[in-house]
């Protein structure tokens, strides 16, 4: 440490080192001093090779002493300043342990040209947050305020706990399961058990026992946390009018043991905690064993909720432990976006999961939709994996399934189905799940898969929007259409093979290639420019489900006319008039969805 401690000076610019102590001399007069080695342990769990310390007087005329500590990686990594004649842990927000001040976030920003400046604004924060905690005005706000960071110190063999519960009010009985590895929490035992068979696929008949979740008014302060297990009741009465009745209710049954969940409000919103309390062990009293929850031959149905709860929390202790939420809400946005519910209640279906519908499928269940079906019937190979969001492990399996089974581990609290099929075969039997969706999405690339969807889509009424995605040859360009309720259909901008009418590029190489096999052809393009496309796809569904899109909708992901040029390939006549004075490309545009005339005579037939 001697050794770093001496380097860390002499690494640094000299001009540096005098100007940071030139300030100390303005600001301190002779007030400060270089740190040793025997400063700077310390802090035996930090990496400061280096620093200062300078005796400060507060307003209550009492010196204090703090440090600047800083790291080989100065100026370039920001100094920390710690206090070191601190109070005891917790008794003061923003003073870790070792005294080290938390001023900044975990998304600062530091003048590293001007790291004197910096030293300077971190010693004057520093002065100013001791004073308010002096004062004691920010002392209770801030623990409150941040409680989750406060309640996480000191834990002792936390046991990691993943929340599905609904964060808030009021207190009320929860569902339990115990893991190998983890405790999940929910609501009820359907959404546990869909959960951990998205996610694991193995679990069967899982064990599931009653825990409580305790709503408090307030946040706790640390004097109020649990240390022992009968501090539970204390804070249970201070869980509403419900919270004590709702912890004595779980003892009942003698359970080998009971999670207890808190949950309050903070300055940013909601927040949960998890305490553990093991059933007492048997004391050993003169060789006899004796119960301490059924001492005095009482069998449990015989005893009060209240002597069960007192006995099993006087004769144990709780462990502390951290809560982390899993549930929609936070996962998509943490619980600050306001599209989250509107799409967790939405269901969309997925015709063709290829190199494009792979990723919009994923796009989707990332962006929060709730329900998704996936159709596909081909089986995934080898030259796929290169383009797929599924990779060599799915070799030989089915897409559609294949890729419901992954994004359902990877997103267990949403509902993903596969379906081994082709899309004429769901549209001709139109099941529930299909005909019923609030969204449909075709990447399938197959003219006659979306010509016989559009026509459903007009028998149906065109209550439901489609939105539909192609790339052209290359890659050069790609295409989002939404068929909403009003404007034209599909049939608007294809011909009756189902092939586009408006094309934005032209090619003097062949559009696809043949591989050595009958039938067997391909576009070679890789997914690179496959991601501009995949994106204006899923943009523009979720815009439908968000029920941004009333009128159909055309959108064009236009590639850099550098990708069209390496690969012999132009601008049509079409596509330049679109693209205006710029015909750089790389960029998405929007042309307006031609109307059709079949249905204009279509809507004329109905008004009459």
């Amino acid at each position: 440490m001697l050794e770093d401690s001496a380097c860390t000076f002499d690494r640094l610019d000299p001009a540096v080192v005098e100007g940071v102590e030139a300030l100390f001399r303005a600001v301190n007069g002779d007030g400060w001093s270089r740190l040793g080695p025997d400063e700077l342990t310390d802090y035996p769990t930090r990496q400061f090779t280096g620093g200062w310390r300078l005796s400060v007087k507060f307003l209550d005329d009492v010196v204090r002493r703090i440090d600047v500590l800083i790291t080989p990686l100065f100026p370039i990594v920001a100094p920390r300043t710690a206090l070191v004649d601190h109070p005891p842990k917790l008794t003061w927000p923003h003073v870790e342990d070792d005294g080290i001040l938390c001023l900044l976030g975990n998304s600062h920003q530091i003048d590293i040209k001007n790291p004197i400046k910096v030293v300077e604004n971190l010693l004057a924060r520093s002065c100013r947050l001791i004073e308010e905690l002096l004062e004691g005005t920010i002392v209770e706000r801030d623990f409150k305020d941040e409680f989750l960071t406060y309640w996480a110190y000191d834990l002792r063999k936390p046991e990691r706990h993943y929340s599905l519960l609904d964060v808030r009010g009021p207190s009320r009985p929860i569902r339990v399961w115990y893991g190998r590895s983890f405790t999940l929490l929910a609501e009820d035992d359907e959404t546990l058990k869909k959960w951990l068979e998205n996610r694991f696929k193995s679990v069967v008949k899982p064990t599931i026992q009653t825990g409580v979740l305790l709503w408090l008014d307030q946040a706790p302060l640390p004097s109020e946390y649990p240390h022992r297990s009968a501090d539970l009741l204390g804070l249970a009465k201070k869980a509403g009018a419900s919270g004590l009745g709702v912890l004595e209710s779980i003892f009942l049954n003698v359970p080998s043991s009971v999670t207890v969940i808190l949950g309050a409000e903070g300055r940013d919103g909601p927040g949960l905690m998890a305490v553990t309390v093991d059933r007492p062990a048997d004391a050993n009293r003169a060789r006899r064993r004796v119960d301490p929850i059924l001492k005095g031959g009482f069998r449990p149905e015989k005893m009060s909720a209240a002597l069960l709860a007192g006995r099993y929390l006087g004769a144990s202790e709780p462990k502390r432990s951290r809560v982390a939420r899993a549930d929609p809400d936070w996962i998509h946005g943490r619980a600050r976006d306001p599209r989250t519910t509107k799409l967790r209640n939405s269901k969309a279906v997925l015709f063709g999961c290829g190199s494009l519908g792979s990723f919009v499928a994923a796009s989707l269940i990332k962006a929060g939709v709730g329900t998704l079906d996936i159709v596909d019937f081909d089986e995934l190979d080898w030259p796929n994996v290169g383009r797929h969001y599924l990779g060599a492990t799915s070799v030989g399996r089915n897409k559609a399934t294949e890729l419901a089974e992954q994004l359902s581990a990877n997103f267990p609290h949403a509902t993903i189905t596969g379906h081994d099929a082709n899309a004429e075969q769901i549209i001709f039997e139109s099941p529930i799940w299909f005909s019923q969706a609030d969204l449909i999405v075709s990447t399938t690339g197959s003219g006659r898969a979306d010509t016989m969807l559009n026509e459903w889509h007009r028998n149906s009424g065109r209550s439901t929007p489609i939105v539909y995605g192609w790339t052209e040859p290359y890659a050069g360009a790609g295409h989002a259409v939404a068929i909403a309720p009003e404007g034209g259909c599909l049939f608007s901008g294809v011909d009756s093979l189902g092939m586009s009418l408006f094309e934005m590029t032209e090619w003097a190489r062949p559009a696809t290639f043949e591989e050595p096999a009958c039938g067997v052809h391909f576009a070679p393009y890789g997914p690179t420019e496959l991601g501009h496309v995949n994106d204006l796809i899923a943009e523009l569904a979720l815009d439908c489900l968000l029920n941004r899109v009333q009128r159909s909708a055309h959108r064009i992901w236009a590639a850099r006319r550098e990708h069209l040029e390496e690969f012999d390939g132009k601008w049509t006549e079409a596509a330049q008039l679109l693209l205006g004075v710029d015909h750089n490309g790389g960029k998405a545009i929007s042309r307006p969805w031609p109307a059709c005339r079949c249905c204009e005579l279509a809507n004329r037939e109905e008004a009459a």
